[in-house]
């Protein structure tokens, strides 16, 4: 059975392998591919980072007294990386290609920096303060059951007359996979959440800036 620093460092090299197969669908300016697995990439490490920030980074800081210390470094560095994601979510690939290769190759040097510390110095303080904890260990090792197909599908309606958003996302909904759906569309869709709720939805919406809102549909069930 893998430690708690083992399943969490597994867990990046999931996110190391997506990151090459984003890499080498933009180098082919395969941009269909580059987009979905940008969002395999984003779906990926926000789990990493929600465990971190939720259970792992408060047990740790509970159990030392310390809260401006590593994990608070981390904290900066996650919000960081999220908004560079979040960035390249909203760019068009295929009006600006060698700027998107450029951010996409500076996430990654900045997610390897970020791997490497937390491998060094902060998952090995945790082993050695929390190694035991079961619920910890538990949550860590779920991180790498996650099948590959449940990277979430991406469905672009910025700029389409209604009703046409609202019967596109419903059509892709209504087919499988039973995966996550990442909405990117050009206002936030309020009577549609009333009409997910009573089907069997729940949903994560942000605004992009500039570029609309971006919505993260899946089962209520998951």
């Amino acid at each position: 059975m893998a430690s708690l620093s083992e399943s969490l460092s597994e867990h990046h090299r999931r996110c190391d392998r997506l990151f090459a197969l984003a890499h080498e669908a933009a180098a082919a300016e395969d941009w269909q591919g580059y987009v979905r697995q940008l969002a395999a990439v984003s779906e990926t490490l926000d789990r990493h980072i929600d465990f971190e920030e939720g259970e792992l980074f408060p047990a740790f800081e509970q159990t030392t007294g310390l809260r401006s210390g590593p994990t608070e470094v981390m904290r900066a560095e996650h919000a960081r990386m999220r908004a560079l994601l979040a960035a390249l979510a909203a760019a068009a690939p295929r009006f600006d290609p060698q700027g998107c290769r450029k951010e996409l190759g500076h996430l990654r040097a900045m997610l390897e920096q970020h791997n490497a510390k937390e491998e060094a110095v902060l998952y090995p303080a945790c082993e050695r303060l929390l190694g035991t904890r079961a619920e910890l260990l538990a949550s860590a090792q779920a991180l790498n059951g996650a099948a590959p197909q449940d990277a979430p599908r991406v469905l672009d309606v910025r700029g389409l007359a209604a009703p046409e958003p609202f019967v596109r996302i419903m059509d892709c909904l209504a087919r499988p996979p039973a995966a996550p759906l990442r909405v990117l569309i050009h206002h936030e869709p309020l009577p549609l959440y009333a009409v997910l709720r009573a089907q069997g939805f729940r949903y994560r919406a942000r605004p992009i800036e500039g570029e609309g809102f971006e919505i993260l549909i899946e089962p209520a069930a998951r």
